[in-house]
């Protein structure tokens, strides 16, 4: 019961103040679980759309496009994306979890993780919308244009300080693991020329994934499928 208890200590503390809320101030009890119910509501019509979404992203896409569109070796481009679609997105900010959760587990950086869930919170196209209506084009402007860089140096600060595998972790363990022979086969030339001493390239690329093999031994790689492959082999 202790354990129990000290797992879910702010759901605990949540209750307490419910009771202690309701027995003094019965009506400020009540309009607190009224807010309460409009915000789990919310959650119920939002939530199931994102946990669909992310079961796709996690079945269908495979991981090859998500580590050369988000992982580390994506550079500028990568960080732009993220922003784009952190600034496209609809919903509120506790949706971008799950969603980006999935992208961390088959592949992406964390500094991008970090700005697609920054950007969703600051800069989305719907709030920019509304804020450009109430406050005006020329402050919006301004806003965004220092936002936006502010969100990309806070990614790069954290990817730098902080290890992808270290917050992978202590976070959820993952039931669908990133298939990195997979990706593996995929990203090598295919050719067979088997001058890395392996019958083929799926050879190959299993003894890339045991360990017993190294991407440098393949003539035929340039240096943007090598630096993905050793991207994978530290993920996978």
């Amino acid at each position: 019961m202790k354990e129990l208890l000290g797992k879910n200590r702010l759901m605990v503390f949540t209750l307490l103040a419910y009771a202690l809320v309701f027995a003094l101030a019965p009506p400020l009890f009540w309009d607190a679980l009224e807010n309460t119910w409009m915000y789990v509501r919310e959650m119920l019509e939002i939530l199931p759309a994102v946990f669909v979404l992310t079961g796709l992203i996690t079945v269908w896409v495979p991981p090859r496009v998500i580590i050369d569109n988000f992982g580390g070796s994506s550079g500028l481009r990568g960080k732009l994306i993220s922003v784009l679609i952190g600034s496209v997105s609809a919903g509120p900010i506790y949706a971008a979890f799950p969603f980006t959760h999935s992208l961390l587990h088959k592949g992406a950086s964390l500094a991008n993780v970090v700005i697609m869930i920054s950007a969703w919170a600051v800069v989305k196209l719907p709030m920019l919308i509304v804020e450009s209506r109430f406050l005006g084009i020329h402050f919006t402007a301004v806003r965004f244009l220092f936002t936006v860089p502010a969100i990309l140096a806070i990614g790069a600060m954290v990817g730098a300080r902080t290890s992808r595998e270290g917050v992978m972790a202590v976070g959820p363990v993952d039931e669908s693991p990133v298939d990195t022979h997979g990706y593996l086969r995929e990203v090598l030339t295919g050719v067979n020329c088997g001058a890395c001493g392996y019958a083929s390239c799926s050879e190959f690329a299993r003894a890339l994934h045991r360990g017993d093999a190294d991407i440098d031994e393949c003539n035929l790689a340039d240096e943007e499928t090598k630096e993905k492959v050793r991207h994978m082999l530290r993920i996978g």
